[in-house]
């Protein structure tokens, strides 16, 4: 969704939204059950159900290395079709999150190289264009994607 701003280079070199530190394994998103049923031969993800979606437990083991997502081959990115990937990896680095009131609103990560800080307003005028209701619509079908504030993210 954010193709008009992100490069696929930058992003196909970067892939930190598909890679989770054990800190940061509470962003991995939720997955559709037919995006989980493809890892059932995998018992070394445990699988938790989050409302109509589910939660994959990333095995960080003794060494807490980071880990990647178990559905990201790092030659061809996500083996996902569209209608299994998770929405908030769509419109990533975009995520939503609680304000100081516990409100929800759209912050961008912080670390994303793609997105620099002179590329905001275009991000914004984007948003403005409809991608603000598309996310907040979705949010409304799928509560899953409101996360708690996080200080690597700044509010839009």
């Amino acid at each position: 969704m954010l193709k008009t701003l992100l490069s696929p280079d930058t992003c196909a070199e970067c892939r930190n939204c598909c890679i989770f530190e054990e800190k940061s394994a509470w962003e991995v998103p939720a997955f559709p059950e037919s995006a989980v049923r493809k890892l059932k031969d995998k018992p070394e993800y445990k699988i938790r159900k989050d409302g109509t979606k589910f939660r994959i437990e990333l095995p960080y083991g003794e060494t807490h290395s980071a880990q990647p997502c178990p559905f990201l081959n790092s030659q061809t990115g996500c083996t996902l079709s569209p209608e299994e990937k998770p929405f908030a990896c769509s419109v990533w680095p975009i995520r939503i999150m609680t304000d100081s009131c516990g409100r929800p609103a759209l912050t961008l990560y912080n670390g994303c190289p793609g997105i620099t800080s002179d590329m905001i307003p275009e991000l914004k005028k984007l948003l403005d264009s409809g991608l603000r209701e598309r996310i907040f619509s979705e949010l409304k079908r799928d509560p899953t994607l409101l996360l708690p504030y996080h200080p690597n993210y700044i509010f839009l």
